[in-house]
């Protein structure tokens, strides 16, 4: 049995806005010590949802209203900084970190211009082999989404096919699909490092976004320790910080991550309330792309969390 309202149902309005209206949400989020990172995908224009993962496609009104409550009511510092008070035992409290997913091209364009503006810094993960890349990821294809809504078919996906892209598409017998908007693809090399260094830092989201639980060491090396290589010599950033695809990750796989020299990995594990153990394992708040303003400021004060697409 659910204990809260989805963010996207008609009670979440009045349960959110209770939540609200009482200052509950002011006074959770005064209280806790360990600090907020979130995590987005892609930020486009109009109302957003309407093509791809419809969890995935934030509307640039719904990202900027986050982004100024957020700049009002947090500290919003950079990733490595965000990581420098966790091992130095500084406070967390008010402190928050802004990341994107999947280096769509949506963000370089829209989300990237704002962030300049309000001088939010940001980190977008990149996938290594998708930057400039004709196809869609899966999640994004049509003939996919309504397939990837029913939870075993999804948790097969993500286990028997690892989350591989080809084997997944090959699966459903799926064929050529109407080219979504360029907002949808991933950004380019050209555009990415157009904007490194700037508001935005570099993390890397592995090379293939495969499930990494489900690999071979070798593959598992692939796309951790290639994956990084192969983004330095295509920006000149040598990226410090890690994010797990699917936010899939054990024991193994973090001591990989580690192993490699990255400073830091970000899951999507939503338990942010209290201060992070382990810094190669960040939880992170997924943020759905219609989420209310409601239910995204009681997300953000610990009275709900979300597992990642």
């Amino acid at each position: 049995m659910r204990s809260r309202p989805p963010a996207s149902s008609l009670g979440a309005f009045a349960y959110y806005g209770g939540l609200r209206l009482l200052g509950l949400t002011s006074l959770r989020r005064r209280q806790q010590d360990g600090g907020l990172i979130l995590c987005y995908h892609n930020v486009v224009p109009g109302d957003g949802g309407r093509e791809g993962d419809p969890g995935l496609h934030m509307s640039c009104v719904r990202f900027e209203r986050h982004m100024r409550w957020l700049a009002l009511h947090y500290n919003v510092v950079p990733l490595h900084e965000f990581v420098q008070r966790v091992e130095m035992g500084a406070s967390l409290q008010s402190v928050a970190a802004i990341t994107f997913d999947d280096a769509y091209a949506g963000v370089f364009a829209h989300a990237a211009p704002l962030l300049e503006a309000l001088e939010l810094p940001a980190t977008v993960f990149v996938v290594a082999d998708a930057p400039g890349r004709s196809d869609l990821f899966w999640w994004d294809r049509p003939d996919v989404v309504t397939f990837a809504a029913r939870p075993d078919t999804r948790q097969e996906w993500l286990t028997q096919l690892q989350g591989d892209q080809a084997a997944i598409v090959s699966s459903l017998g799926a064929s050529a699909v109407a080219p979504l908007p360029s907002t949808h693809y991933a950004a380019d090399w050209a555009t990415i490092r157009a904007h490194a260094g700037r508001q935005l830092d570099i993390g890397v989201h592995s090379a293939t976004h495969r499930s990494l639980t489900t690999l071979s060491d070798a593959d598992l090396e692939r796309e951790i320790v290639t994956s990084r290589a192969v983004i330095y010599h295509a920006t000149g950033v040598w990226p410090q910080c890690f994010s797990y695809p699917y936010g899939l990750w054990d024991g193994r796989v973090r001591d990989a991550v580690r192993a490699a020299g990255y400073r830091a990995a970000c899951t999507t594990d939503p338990e942010f309330y209290s201060r992070p153990a382990d810094v190669c394992a960040l939880p992170r708040l997924n943020v759905p792309a219609g989420i209310s303003d409601g239910a995204f400021e009681a997300w953000t004060a610990g009275f709900r969390g979300s597992k990642a697409s």
